[in-house]
C-alpha cells in the first residue's frame, strides 16, 4: 500500500515514528473531587458540533496543596494551579485504571492527583496534553 492510501484509510504506516514527548511541567498534588461538568463544543471547526468530538464530560478537582512541582522550561509549561479538569474518556491523557477510579469518586473525596503537562510531536502534528500519572486516595 502506498502512504497516501494508508492515510486515506486512517492507518499508520509501520515505519511511522513514535511520538516525541517533551515534559513541560510536572504536578503532584492533594485535591478534592468536586464532581462532573459537561464542557460543550466551542464550534471551532467545520465538523462542529455534531462530528468533532469536542464536547466532553470532565472530572473537576480543586487543588488543596502541592506536594511537588517542577517546570523544565521557564517559558513553557503550566504554572501551579488551583483547579484541574480531567477528561472522563480513556485515551492519551487518562488510562483505564485512572478512569475507573475517577468514576467511583464521590464529591468531597480527597485524593492524590499527579499529572504532566506535555508537548507531543507526532505524524507532523504538535499539541499539548495533560496526562494524569496518578489518581489515588
Amino acid at each position: 500500500m502506498t502512504l497516501a492510501l494508508l492515510i486515506l484509510l486512517g492507518l499508520s504506516p509501520v515505519w511511522a515514528a513514535a511520538p516525541q514527548v517533551d515534559i513541560l511541567s510536572t504536578h503532584s498534588t492533594h485535591a478534592v473531587y468536586e464532581g462532573v461538568r459537561h464542557l460543550p463544543c466551542l464550534h471551532k471547526t467545520s465538523l462542529c458540533p455534531d462530528k468533532c468530538g469536542h464536547a466532553k464530560d470532565v472530572a473537576i478537582f480543586r487543588i488543596v496543596d502541592y506536594i511537588a512541582y517542577s517546570k523544565t522550561n521557564p517559558h513553557h509549561g503550566d504554572p501551579q494551579t488551583t483547579q484541574f479538569m480531567m477528561p472522563l474518556i480513556e485515551g492519551n491523557e487518562v488510562d483505564a485504571t485512572v478512569l475507573a477510579f475517577a468514576k467511583a469518586l464521590k464529591a468531597g473525596d480527597t485524593v492524590r492527583l499527579d499529572w504532566n503537562h506535555e508537548y507531543v510531536k507526532e505524524d507532523g502534528a504538535s499539541y499539548p496534553r495533560r496526562r494524569v500519572t496518578l489518581l489515588a486516595r
